[in-house]
């Protein structure tokens, strides 16, 4: 277990929580729901990826959020309740949420990574 590989990957994720929130703070009219979803993908990707480098699950750098999180929820059952609704988009007009479906986005970013620190730290 490469404990510094573990923990660049939930900085990495803190990171793009950071960048989603930073989205969030703008004026409604300026905030970039592309932006946030995105930030919020990556930044659950990097809070699941640490959670299976820490229990020595090997990893493709291929693999999309919800494999990750199949992965983690055969290891824990409280992955379970983890539902990735609010950033799972079809289409790119999707992109443009209402402001408290983004809060729901950056929601389910906080609640993964308090998840995972429980878990790893």
């Amino acid at each position: 277990m490469d404990t510094n590989e573990i923990n660049t990957k939930i900085e990495q994720g803190d990171q793009f929580l950071e960048l989603a929130q930073e989205e969030m703070n703008r004026p409604a009219e300026d905030v970039v729901p592309y932006m946030v979803c995105r930030s919020v993908r990556k930044s659950i990707t990097y809070y699941l990826s640490g959670f299976l480098l820490k229990n020595e699950v090997k990893l493709d750098d291929e693999e999309t959020v919800e494999v990750l999180l199949k992965k983690c929820q055969t290891i824990n059952h409280k992955f379970n309740n983890i539902d990735l609704t609010p950033i799972t988009f079809t289409k790119d007009y999707e992109y443009t949420a209402e402001i408290n479906q983004l809060e729901n986005c950056i929601d389910l970013a906080t609640y993964t990574k308090e998840l995972i620190r429980n878990k790893i730290l």
